[in-house]
């Protein structure tokens, strides 16, 4: 007993001098973007990420959607090439939130193919967060993926897969999903 509270406080301590280092980066570091809209769009998902399960349309959701409204394919270009400065967190709650239809019905952009570009830029070796839905966001978006994405995905795919980080039949349905748009193009 006395083990495994010994190594529950050893992860409590973990967690705090990971939150304190954040904090402290956070404050002497503050991430901010040349792009008015992204850094708008980082602020308001920063600002709200402890409660993204509970984003209402009426609410939290609407101002969400109000900041992509106004994104134009610049803005989207900036966003995939500042990616990698992004917590891997916000990139979730954002995916997340594409998948809303709410934002589908609002948006008039090709959300499905930027969910797939996070997909591909998402942390290497963590993708339990977004490959169950890729399929779900390329059909609800009718998502028209260049030869360049789906290369892309399918190398993410195979790395996924060889170190064992996605299932057999995982790999299997998301190689077969993007041969199928592959074949329509």
């Amino acid at each position: 007993m006395k083990k495994y509270y010994s190594k529950k406080i050893n992860l409590l301590n973990q967690l705090s001098l990971k939150s304190i280092s954040k904090s402290v980066n956070n404050t002497f570091f503050p991430l901010k973007f040349e792009n008015e809209k992204i850094e708008k769009l980082h602020q308001f998902v920063s600002k709200n990420d402890g409660d993204a399960e509970h984003w209402e349309l009426s609410n939290i959701l609407g101002e969400f959607i109000n900041i992509l409204k106004d994104f134009n394919q610049d803005d989207f270009r900036y966003f995939f090439k500042t990616v990698k400065f992004w917590n891997s967190y916000h990139l979730v709650i954002i995916a997340d939130k594409f998948l809303d239809n709410n934002v589908k019905a609002s948006i008039q952009h090709d959300l499905g193919a930027a969910y797939c570009k996070i997909f591909c830029v998402y942390e290497k070796f963590d993708p339990y967060f977004l490959i169950d839905s890729l399929e779900i966001a390329v059909e609800m978006y009718n998502s028209k993926l260049d030869l360049n994405i789906l290369v892309d995905l399918t190398i993410k795919l195979q790395m996924l897969f060889k170190n064992k980080q996605i299932t057999k039949q995982q790999f299997e349905h998301n190689i077969q999903f993007i041969n199928k748009l592959q074949n329509e193009l």
